[in-house]
């Protein structure tokens, strides 16, 4: 019989690990797309994320969706140089937090 008391998360410390670590890569490569951006765009980068080939860019407001998918090309470059190419297409999408 399993002990009732048995705390919630034991046995699941990898995949909390690779949680933590997926975030940080989100963070990481949501940093980079903001440091490639014109800085009045930057703060409206909400978060970026790999689909297969693709990057996906997420903007808060739909007003500023243009101005990442004209700066595509720039973003490629940017992940490029880091060795980090981005083969498919950059598609911008609108979200936000909360």
């Amino acid at each position: 019989m399993s002990d009732p008391l048995k705390p919630l998360f034991s046995g699941s410390g990898s995949a909390l690990e690779a949680l933590a670590r997926r975030a940080a890569e989100t963070t990481a490569l949501a940093d980079v797309v903001r440091s490639a951006l014109p800085e009045l765009v930057r703060p409206h980068v909400v978060a970026a994320v790999r689909r297969g080939e693709d990057l996906v860019v997420i903007v808060d407001s739909a007003a500023w969706s243009a101005r990442v998918r004209y700066a595509g090309p720039r973003l490629q470059e940017a992940l490029a140089g880091r060795g980090e190419p981005v083969a498919g297409k950059v598609r911008v999408r609108v979200g936000r937090y909360g």
